[in-house]
């Protein structure tokens, strides 16, 4: 009941309720990544990042990209091939569309920075 009343009033604002916890998707651009998506999301989750995948072996990118607008995840790291050989991640705002090229090592201190984590559990 007062969650029907929160969304009824988000939706008057024309905002979307969060139905998740999760912070960030890991997709892929290309065919062939399951296994680097499943390592990546590990590495998140190792570092109390809350992130999901789509368990599909080659889900399509719009597909992923669209999970994240219905679900209400606010950032999706891509990983393609030339990210690979790069060593980046391609991070991306889901409500901005922005992009922008993370070092892998780097991912989850960003992350962390625009969800407005603790970057340092000391």
């Amino acid at each position: 009941r007062i969650f029907s009343i929160v969304e009824q009033r988000l939706e008057a604002l024309e905002e979307k309720v969060r139905t998740t916890e999760t912070q960030v998707l890991v997709a892929s651009a290309q065919k062939k990544l399951l296994e680097e998506r499943l390592k990546l999301v590990s590495e998140l989750w190792d570092a109390g990042i809350k992130a999901e995948l789509l368990y599909k072996k080659n889900p399509k990118l719009l597909n992923q990209l669209q999970y994240c607008e219905e679900a209400g995840i606010p950032l999706v790291a891509i990983i393609g091939e030339q990210e690979l050989k790069d060593g980046v991640i391609k991070l991306r705002s889901v409500t901005s569309r922005e992009e922008v090229d993370v070092r892998r090592e780097d991912l989850v201190e960003e992350i962390k920075r625009r969800t407005g984590q603790p970057l340092c559990v000391c």
